[in-house]
Formats: C-alpha cells, structure tokens, sequence
C-alpha cells in the first residue's frame, strides 16, 4: 500500500494498492468509504476502509474474506 495524497479537512485520499501484481488506484476516497480488491484465488474480495485521516497517514482497517465452509456428511 501507498499513501499517494491525503487531505485531512476534507477526509480524502488517494491509496495505491498492488497485490499480486495488479495496481489498484483509489482516487479521491472518503471516510469508512470501503476500497474492494481481489487477491489470487480468492473468490471474495478484501475490504480496505479509512477511518481517520491525517496530513500524511491514515488508519483503518483491513477485513479478509472468510473462509468458504465445506460440507460434511
């Protein structure tokens, strides 16, 4: 992850991310405004949302897509 600009009185950023060799860009986000992207084989996509925004950071948090649940007989 990249913090490319961050404007804390106006609660915007922008966030680069690269996983797995694929670059997402975020332009202008908000606040609690989830940021979706897809990891290799994952069938779900992961959450990235910004809490707080600061001059040059923000904080947040990550939520991983949950295993998938096999059946058993």
């Amino acid at each position: 992850m990249s913090l490319r600009r961050a404007d804390a009185r106006r609660g915007r950023f922008t966030l680069d991310v690269v996983v797995n060799g694929h670059r997402y860009e975020h332009k202008d986000r908000t606040l609690n405004e989830p940021l979706l992207f897809y990891a290799a084989g994952a069938r779900q996509p992961y959450e990235l949302v910004a809490t707080e925004v600061g001059h040059d950071r923000i904080s947040g948090y990550l939520a991983a897509p949950k295993p998938l649940q096999v059946a058993r007989n």
